[in-house]
């Protein structure tokens, strides 16, 4: 099990396209802004969202991965998984 950081935090993202392959997943914030997550702080936190599907619902932060526009990375994770939307 991934360990995960304080109980309130994070931000409720909603997953649009599964982690892929190559480690790639799509998510949407509350506010509709869309992120293309590709690296993740450690391997837990990819195994964690990749066994998340479209639909689901997550807590987590994320941060920019670099320079290009709509990249991001995972940097930490939040309990209260809400299930599907």
């Amino acid at each position: 099990m991934v360990e995960m950081v304080t109980k309130s935090g994070g931000k409720t993202f909603t997953i649009v396209n599964e982690v892929n392959d190559h480690g790639a997943a799509t998510l949407r914030d509350e506010n509709g802004s869309t992120y293309h997550v590709t690296s993740y702080d450690n391997r837990a936190l990819r195994d964690y969202l990749a066994s998340h599907h479209s639909g689901d619902r997550v807590r987590m932060d994320i941060e920019r991965a670099g320079v290009r526009a709509n990249v991001w990375q995972v940097s930490a994770l939040y309990p209260g998984v809400e299930g599907q939307a």
